[in-house]
């Protein structure tokens, strides 16, 4: 492939131009793909007129290559791939039109909120031949990478036991009213990116999962906002999860990780999966930073790292049948996770991974 690959994007949401971008924590997919030789920005799809004027008066796109109707860009505009970054509850529908029109696709995650759905989404793009990614951009940010190379270089020896804790104030009365209204909120909004690190960095399957959900009485939400989770997996390690969205204070650091292995832990505390990550040797009084060769450690500078990372990935996966770092499939396969969470809290049981589909 020689040519810049012409790409379009449905959303043009925070994620993929921010509103203000002196106070975000990117860059955004539009800046990314205008500095990469990579590709060619094509075409910008979303309802929003506000959105679509944002694009055009930053000089990205002219207002006749901004539309309002998507299945009008996809008929106009002539594209080799397609970046999906439009709320999920449309993902279904955006990947399919793409698919229909043979269109290689980046897709935010998640793939789908619906199992289901995400596997016939999968399959057809298979059946078709197309690239069919999605942006875990846990996995490609530095510590993800760095945790899943201690482990598989064999760091720690054998993993026992992984201990993640999550407390986050998002309990903000100016969000849109949709945002209250959302099934499982910490589930669906961060889970999906914690138990899919879980998944790359011990190269593993959950085979079982029991939980719980709850929530305090100050909420704003309308379903419950904190998890606590225990999972099995293949190779017999243990995580427990757990985790809220009404937290009360903006302190504390947001994600606490803690992976036990027979030769010492990794530890890392941070807002969004930003350096440093520590490794304790075992019966040593000392800890390693195994990000001290990272200049970045800031939580925009990690975004886009993580962002820029999967673009040249999907690129490489389309020009040189490089890997996606996370295929459709492997995207389905912690969908399938988060569904099993959903059931064992639901129905109060240990749920198999082998009974969800």
């Amino acid at each position: 492939m020689n040519n810049p690959v012409k790409i379009v994007l449905s959303g043009i949401g925070n994620r993929a131009l921010p509103k203000d971008p002196e106070r975000s924590n990117w860059l955004g997919w539009v800046e990314l793909i205008k500095r990469s030789p990579n590709f060619e920005l094509a075409g910008a799809h979303d309802p929003n007129p506000e959105a679509r004027q944002r694009l055009s008066s930053r000089g990205y796109l002219p207002p006749d290559r901004t539309f309002q109707d998507l299945g009008q860009m996809l008929q106009e505009v002539d594209a080799d791939a397609m970046l999906v970054v439009n709320p999920a509850e449309y993902h279904g529908a955006t990947i399919k039109q793409a698919i229909d029109r043979d269109l290689h696709l980046l897709v935010e995650k998640p793939l789908d909120n619906n199992l289901a759905e995400a596997g016939k989404l999968v399959a057809l793009a298979k059946k078709k031949g197309l690239l069919l990614a999605v942006t875990q951009n846990w996995r490609t940010k530095d510590v993800g990478r760095l945790l899943r190379q201690a482990i598989q270089e064999g760091m720690l020896g054998r993993v026992g036991h992984i201990f993640f804790r999550y407390v986050r104030d998002r309990e903000n009365p100016n969000y849109p009213p949709y945002i209250f209204a959302e099934e499982f909120p910490l589930l669906y909004a961060m889970g999906i990116h914690h138990l899919d690190l879980f998944r790359y960095i011990l190269a593993d399957e959950y085979v079982s999962v029991s939980g719980q959900t709850f929530k305090p009485s100050w909420s704003l939400y309308q379903w419950d906002t904190g998890l606590n989770l225990f999972f099995r997996t293949q190779k017999n390690v243990a995580i427990i999860y757990t985790g809220t969205i009404s937290s009360q204070n903006r302190v504390i650091p947001q994600e606490s990780l803690v992976v036990e292995g027979e030769k010492g832990t990794l530890f890392n505390e941070s807002q969004w999966l930003e350096p440093p990550l520590w490794f304790f040797p075992k019966g040593k009084n000392e800890k390693i930073d195994l990000t001290q060769e990272v200049a970045d450690r800031s939580v925009a500078g990690q975004y886009d790292i993580s962002d820029h990372f999967l673009l040249d990935n999907f690129y490489n996966s389309l020009a040189k049948q490089e890997q996606p770092v996370c295929s459709g499939r492997d995207a389905w396969q912690s969908l399938a996770a988060l569904e099993a969470s959903r059931r064992a809290c639901e129905q109060n049981k240990i749920v198999f991974l082998k009974d969800v589909s």
